[in-house]
């Protein structure tokens, strides 16, 4: 037993689990929530115009999770040593107790969806409020996040060009710099999925092709539809939006967690889809013949919302 607790001890902390934030502070209280969000500072002075800022959102199926995840704290250190201020937060989760979860459903979960993003909204406008505090560019603020996390950040930047009530929440005339999803959706009411006023923020996709979890393609009935990154991909290409999606064959709904594993990826869109605001379209399958699928990487939702989610 004492052997197993030092090698446990010693991943927990090459992942970093007892790094920790330069700044923790509440950014709003909603519901008797008190939410938080963790500030990660690059080492560096500041450029004249401000660190950019990448905020991530973490997953849990909107009933569970943490903003500091052991395995994530690594990846935001690496990321503020790349010069990124990096912004972990808080969300309420809206599943939280539900037992089911399909088609059926779709108002609980857009409920959960509209909690999620209404509180990104907010940390979104409490950073834009203290960007000469944190040494933040408010034009060139990134939103991430996995499973449920990319799901609130792909509806974030849908709902603000489709004029979403909201929307609000945000200072006005604000866009966000770039998207970057890991395994995630967009719930419509309006079939496929269309940007009112033509102009998503470049979006980087991560999809599993597997995922049973948040779907690749699509769960839709009638105008009601829940549409995974492959689905989404097309509206970008046939109208000229930029993105990159690297399609992930065989994999399932593990991609959730593949932020410290794309940094240089993130670098490199960071570096020419935001900064130099290329009108780059790239399409990608990534493949691995010894790739052997992880079990709960192939989990369903009736696995996930069960008697067992409190």
């Amino acid at each position: 037993m004492k052997k197993l607790f030092f090698i446990v001890f010693a991943v927990l902390l090459s992942m970093g689990l007892w790094a920790q934030a330069d700044y923790t502070e509440e950014f709003a209280v909603k519901d008797t929530n008190h939410l938080l969000l963790d500030v990660y500072m690059p080492s560096v002075a500041p450029p004249d115009t401000g660190f950019p800022c990448f905020m991530y959102v973490f997953g849990g199926g909107f009933i569970g999770g943490r903003r500091d995840e052991p395995m994530m704290v690594k990846a935001f250190d690496q990321l503020a040593e790349r010069g990124y201020v990096v912004v972990a937060i808080d969300y309420r989760l809206g599943l939280k107790g539900v037992k089911n979860m399909g088609i059926s459903m779709v108002n609980t979960l857009e409920y959960a969806i509209c909690l999620a993003v209404e509180d990104l909204y907010s940390a979104t406008s409490y950073l834009c409020k203290h960007a000469n505090r944190f040494h933040i560019n408010p034009n060139e603020i990134i939103i991430s996040g996995g499973s449920a996390g990319a799901i609130t950040v792909l509806q974030a930047d849908y709902w603000l060009h489709n004029q979403h009530e909201t929307t609000k929440l945000l200072p006005a005339n604000f866009r966000y710099a770039a998207v970057i999803s890991y395994a995630g959706a967009i719930l419509s009411r309006h079939g496929k999925v269309k940007y009112a006023d033509g102009n998503p923020a470049p979006t980087l996709f991560y999809h599993g092709t597997e995922d049973r979890l948040v779907n690749y393609n699509q769960i839709a009935f009638a105008n009601i539809g829940f549409f995974g990154s492959n689905k989404i991909v097309p509206q970008f290409e046939k109208f000229g939006y930029p993105y990159r999606i690297k399609r992930m064959k065989n994999y399932g709904h593990e991609v959730a967690v593949g932020l410290p594993f794309t940094l240089d990826e993130i670098d490199e869109f960071y570096r020419d889809w935001v900064k130099a605001k290329h009108k780059y379209q790239v399409d990608e399958t990534w493949y691995d013949p010894d790739y052997k699928p992880i079990e709960w990487g192939r989990t369903k939702p009736s696995g996930l919302y069960n008697k067992d989610n409190k």
